[in-house]
């Protein structure tokens, strides 16, 4: 146990020192340890004091700061929760309360504000592994579809490659380049038209709507994730009785097949001088998959070194015979009405009295502002009804469904003859003609 000494034993431990008392000898004698002893005599024969100084000053982050400018941080946070560092130092150099006071650098105001949990960024958990789809087992049943973004031409665009492979019939259904903005700028993404078009393509290329169509989670095709509603890629692709399946989070090798036909696509087409601007290049591409289908040798463990449709024949056997101009006959809203009926979401009402379901916002009722809410889906009157989420589950309001109708979820009203572009000539056509 510490013993705590006072000045007046401290300099008698000086003057026994100084007559020639050793450490030691003091320490024994007093029975405090000699280490106390050699400090208190060395301070006094330096010119110290022998009385002990306490300096406590503000602890924590940005203690060496004004406390006008600590408190003007929290204030600043607090009355905007999404601020950042950025937007919080901005605002401070601006109050004229703080005039002449040092301001933190960013930082030190991330730090200092992330000290407290309530204002700390929260991480999403990490999504479980799950099971990679079972495999498809026929030609047209599973058509895997993937982006490849930014491709730089040589006239300073970029373009989008889209690109749809049968991984069992080991070909290229279709691909097709969209525009991306110019070189130096982050490409922008795939649109819903866009990539409809592209499935389209496909579609009146086989003369064929696949079972099945397999994606990643981008959000053109499967929507926001965080709002856990269908996007309108999944709804449109119900309404022509097609199975969207997507692959696991974060592992492309669940789509290996499409992403090896973008090497393909790109190794054959798309690298070298010829590509100089986009009518030209998409002609080049278009070519590129018409020849790998049905001329070029391909290396796939199941063609044996022939091109794709002479190895598998039955490519040009449609299972579900479709045509473009058929699509309007063929979707079906009962599906999609059908499929959405299957749900149940949770919402938190805002504070004007709204909640979102997809890009669309519904009105529920100001009373209910901060309030968690449930909503399904009434397919019988196309209406979404809102409950309480909390017994005995009270019906709240019901609300009309907006843009889940067959002119948004297609793209299309009537059909014209020029709905999806036109790709070379089969030669199934030309070779029966």
């Amino acid at each position: 146990m510490s013993v705590k000494t006072s000045s007046a034993e401290r300099q008698r431990f000086y003057e026994r020192h100084q007559a020639g008392a050793t450490y030691g000898e003091i320490a024994t004698s007093s029975g405090i340890s000699v280490g106390c002893v050699r400090y208190w005599c060395r301070r006094q024969r330096a010119g110290g004091s022998a009385t002990s100084r306490y300096r406590c000053g503000t602890r924590g982050l940005l203690r060496r700061f004004d406390p006008r400018v600590r408190y003007a941080i929290l204030r600043l946070r607090l009355e905007h929760p999404r601020w950042g560092p950025g937007c919080i130092r901005f605002h401070l150099a601006r109050r004229r309360s703080l005039n002449g006071l040092r301001v933190p650098q960013l930082a030190q105001i991330g730090r200092y504000v992330h000290q407290w949990p309530r204002f700390r960024r929260r991480h999403q958990p990490p999504a479980a592994p799950g099971q990679r789809p079972q495999q498809p087992l026929t030609v047209h049943q599973r058509w895997q579809v993937d982006f490849k973004l930014g491709i730089p031409l040589a006239d300073g665009a970029q373009v989008n490659l889209t690109t749809i492979r049968d991984p069992v019939g080991e070909v290229c259904i279709a691909a097709q380049l969209t525009p991306a903005g110019p070189v130096g700028h982050a490409p922008s993404r795939v649109t819903l038209r866009q990539l409809q078009a592209v499935l389209r393509l496909g579609f009146g290329r086989w003369h064929t709507l696949p079972y099945e169509v397999q994606t990643d989670h981008e959000a053109v095709g499967v929507g926001q994730a965080r709002e856990a509603f269908p996007g309108l890629f999944t709804l449109w692709l119900i309404g022509l009785g097609i199975q969207p399946v997507l692959i696991r989070p974060g592992t492309p090798t669940d789509n290996a097949e499409v992403e090896r036909c973008h090497q393909t696509l790109d190794n054959y087409a798309l690298a070298g001088p010829h590509a100089d601007t986009l009518p030209h290049l998409q002609q080049t591409l278009y070519r590129a998959v018409q020849e790998l289908a049905y001329e070029l040798p391909s290396q796939a463990a199941g063609c044996n070194g022939q091109p794709p449709v002479t190895a598998h024949s039955e490519l040009l056997h449609p299972p579900r015979p479709f045509a473009p101009e058929q699509e309007l006959a063929c979707f079906d809203l009962q599906r999609v009405d059908t499929y959405l009926a299957n749900f149940l979401w949770q919402r938190t009402v805002g504070a004007t009295g709204e909640i979102s379901l997809g890009d669309k916002r519904y009105t529920v009722r100001a009373s209910s502002a901060h309030s968690q809410v449930l909503v399904c889906f009434d397919p019988t009157q196309r209406q979404f009804v809102v409950f309480e989420a909390t017994p005995p589950y009270s019906e709240i309001r019901h609300r009309p469904a907006r843009g889940l109708g067959v002119a948004e979820l297609t793209g299309i009203t009537t059909y014209t003859g020029h709905a999806v572009p036109q790709q070379l000539p089969l030669p199934l056509l030309w070779r029966e003609g």
